[in-house]
């Protein structure tokens, strides 16, 4: 988890390191999804995992073009599992209440960062990172809210998501 928006070199290397945390995020958020035993906020962990997951495979051209993939990507995952330990033992409600205290200043500001410096083959990339994220902030906060369908921005974003992969396949 970061708090707030670390500084970096380069876009090459604020790209690596996002994507890298996509790639643990997906493992991150399917743990919370496995021991979470109430089924409707197992889903929205179910429902995040399955949005890093695309999110990894759509930004992955851009990452091998790039080479800035994970060079062990199996301890990565493993990384966001041993994470996600961490969160179990917290109550939902203060890990959504950490998402929208700290996501915002952290991870998207990260990324919003990075958009001005990305060269024009990566800027379609950083904003689907932009998107992605702002879609799991605003889950957390309808959820904290008591929205009846804390998933509604989660869903709207992978709808985009499908139309952003199928309009263009490769980003780089």
């Amino acid at each position: 988890m970061n708090a707030k928006a670390r500084q970096f070199d380069s876009f090459d290397a604020a790209f690596a390191m996002a994507f890298e945390e996509e790639v643990s995020g997906e493992t991150f958020f399917a743990a919370l999804g496995e021991t979470e035993p109430d089924p409707l906020r197992a889903a929205l962990w179910v429902k995040v995992a399955l949005i890093e997951n695309r999110t990894v495979a759509a930004l992955r051209p851009l990452a091998e073009a790039l080479g800035v993939t994970p060079t062990d990507e199996a301890e990565v995952r493993r990384i966001g599992r041993d994470q996600a330990r961490e969160w179990q033992a917290l109550p939902f409600a203060e890990v959504m209440a950490i998402m929208v205290r700290e996501y915002p200043s952290g991870y998207l500001a990260e990324f919003k960062a990075m958009l001005p410096v990305a060269p024009p083959n990566a800027k379609r990339a950083v904003q689907l990172l932009i998107d992605h994220e702002a879609a799991i902030i605003d889950m957390a906060r309808a959820e904290l809210a008591g929205t009846p369908d804390p998933a509604a921005p989660l869903d709207a974003y992978l709808s985009g998501l499908m139309d952003w992969t199928l309009g263009e396949q490769r980003v780089s």
